[in-house]
């Protein structure tokens, strides 16, 4: 680390005149970075939005399916009977049903 501290001391920068040409290829190569960065960023603002509307309908999607996995489990129910009359529209969403209790 010591040898490199002496050696950076040792070490001259010299500006020199540059010509024309070289300053213009200079500022053509820093908009054209800009221009770069801009469009990445761009890219990335458009591919977080993706992600996010994926995630989304991935989430919808998820709960589509555990409504369905519910109305399987209750398919040999009276509550299952009861919301696929509903669903079809076989008996009013408002209606309510009352089954007398089985005797034991």
């Amino acid at each position: 680390m010591k040898k490199l501290m002496r050696l950076l001391r040792r070490v001259r920068v010299r500006f020199v005149q540059s010509s024309r040409r070289t300053k213009t290829v200079v500022v053509v190569m820093v908009v054209a970075c800009m221009v770069a960065l801009l469009t990445l960023s761009v890219t990335i603002h458009t591919l977080n939005k993706r992600a996010e509307e994926a995630r989304q309908h991935a989430a919808q999607l998820e709960y589509e399916l555990n409504q369905l996995e519910e109305k399987l489990e209750n398919l040999g129910s009276s509550e299952g009977a009861e919301d696929a009359a509903k669903d079809e529209g076989y008996v009013d969403k408002d209606t309510i049903v009352i089954q007398p209790k089985p005797e034991q």
